[in-house]
């Protein structure tokens, strides 16, 4: 039996060039949707998002982000905040920008993880307030080529173990 979410784990990389195409907004919605319903240490949700689908703002993002000047060509992005009093807030904000990159590519639409904690510059320009630290930007577009192919990972049994570390994954 074909499992989706699966297929989408497979065949899921990352993208940095887009079509000059909007997202349609029910896919926008889905992506940011999938994020909300992310599960959370003790259902806490120390999370904020922000989708940013005006070419302005999507300029100002890849202007700001040292490590991803290419979110200026996405048609959307998703500012993707937790809350700094939060221990947890990082490991539940990944977990729901994982969600948002499979989401996204289920229906087709490519996307990254942009940027690291402390985007300070991304924070005060979109407004989120000082509790908050910027996580990542992840930008949303149709990929510009067709990026389906072959992942390049270690073997398997390098990186996983049955029971005890070192025991070979039958």
């Amino acid at each position: 039996m074909a499992n989706q979410v699966y297929e989408a784990a497979r065949t899921v990389i990352a993208v940095r060039e887009y079509q000059d195409k909007e997202v349609p907004e029910e896919a926008l919605r889905r992506i940011v949707e999938a994020a909300h319903l992310t599960a959370s240490a003790s259902n806490a949700q120390p999370w904020h998002f922000i989708l940013v689908r005006q070419r302005d703002g999507l300029r100002k993002l890849g202007s700001l982000i040292r490590t991803g000047p290419y979110v200026a060509g996405a048609a959307a992005a998703v500012i993707v905040a937790y809350e700094k009093k939060n221990s947890l807030g990082v490991s539940d904000a990944s977990r729901a920008i994982q969600s948002m990159i499979l989401t996204a590519w289920g229906d087709g639409v490519g996307s990254n993880w942009a940027g690291w904690v402390g985007m300070e510059s991304v924070r005060k320009e979109f407004g989120l307030p000082d509790s908050h630290d910027v996580i990542a930007v992840v930008p949303l577009g149709y990929p510009r080529r067709n990026v389906i192919g072959k992942k390049r990972r270690k073997p398997f049994n390098e990186v996983v173990s049955a029971e005890r570390f070192g025991t070979p994954f039958a």
